[in-house]
């Protein structure tokens, strides 16, 4: 059985016009695996972040709205790609992963994080703005047990060090709770790859 390797696919990547084939010749270089990929909100969820701000919405609705976003930016994703299947449940991307059929999955995990994420065991993700794609994908990571965790972004990592890169904004406030975890971590910019190999390992 192929090993699993979450992908979050950031929402910085998503105004270019470049990442259905970056992110193609990216996923054919790299070993063996069941290929989730999680899309980032993108500029979705920074015009939510800026409604809450104007209108002083509270946590948790714009986190649910934030997680919509990345629903339509999973969709949008899903259309962009060849060879991939749109998974929206939890108990689908289950069957998929355990069988090995699918190589790449873009998982649209809205009703996974409705329903079944605070259920699990494991670090449980608060519905607050400490929480982005990089949490979400890494909180999938951890419930599949996967092999490996790939942040796929539109930087270099500026550290080794998760405090550091919290700091400097590059993962979000709730990405070291996942410190401990077993999966490998990478952080790539897909932009540089597209020119030269350029990743960070931690």
């Amino acid at each position: 059985m192929p090993g699993i390797r979450v992908v979050k696919v950031g929402g910085s990547l998503f105004d270019w016009p470049l990442l259905p084939l970056a992110l193609d010749a990216w996923l054919n270089e790299q070993p063996s695996a069941t290929n989730v990929l999680i899309a980032g909100g993108g500029n979705l969820v920074e015009s939510i972040r800026q409604a809450s701000q104007v209108f002083s919405l509270d946590d948790e609705t714009a986190h649910w709205l934030c997680i919509e976003a990345m629903s339509i930016q999973a969709r949008l994703l899903g259309s962009l790609l060849v060879d991939v299947s749109l998974v929206a449940s939890y108990g689908a991307l289950q069957t998929a992963t355990q069988a090995g059929s699918c190589n790449r999955i873009v998982f649209d995990a809205i009703k996974f994080l409705r329903e079944q994420e605070f259920r699990l065991p494991g670090h449980a993700l608060p519905h607050d703005w400490s929480v982005t794609s990089d949490s979400i994908a890494a909180r999938l990571a951890e419930v599949f047990a996967a092999d490996e965790l790939v942040l796929l972004k539109s930087a270099d990592s500026p550290s080794e060090t998760t405090a550091v890169l919290v700091n400097a904004g590059f993962v979000d406030r709730h990405f070291p709770s996942f410190d401990r975890c077993c999966f490998r971590r990478r952080f790539v910019n897909l932009r540089q790859v597209a020119k030269c190999p350029a990743e960070v390992e931690i």
